[in-house]
């Protein structure tokens, strides 16, 4: 998996999960969401999409630093040499089986 789906995942659902706890802990100003959108609605926005690029950008290094840009690249690589045989015999049993559709 490349480093920018790892990003954009986590960046997504770390944003739900705060418009889902933010949300219900800022009920008391319903009755003045107009005016405070008013007024610094522009700000608001623009703050959480930078707030969004940020948190996007650091899980981006994370992954990259700690290697998970080419995990899926070697787990692709050793599927495929064992696929070759010249691998782990009960995996490419258990490939195999997989493929024929035999579960167990």
């Amino acid at each position: 998996m490349q480093p920018w789906k790892i990003s954009a995942g986590l960046t997504a659902a770390l944003a739900g999960s705060a418009f889902l706890i933010g949300g219900a802990r800022l009920g008391y100003l319903a009755p003045h969401w107009p005016v405070i959108l008013a007024e610094h609605g522009l700000r608001l926005a623009l703050h959480a999409v930078l707030v969004l690029i940020a948190v996007a950008a650091a899980i981006y290094v994370v992954a990259r630093a700690t290697g998970l840009a080419d995990l899926g690249s070697r787990v692709d690589l050793a599927e495929r040499s064992v696929r070759r045989g010249e691998g782990d015999a009960a995996l490419e049993d258990a490939l195999r089986q997989d493929e024929e559709g035999v579960w167990e």
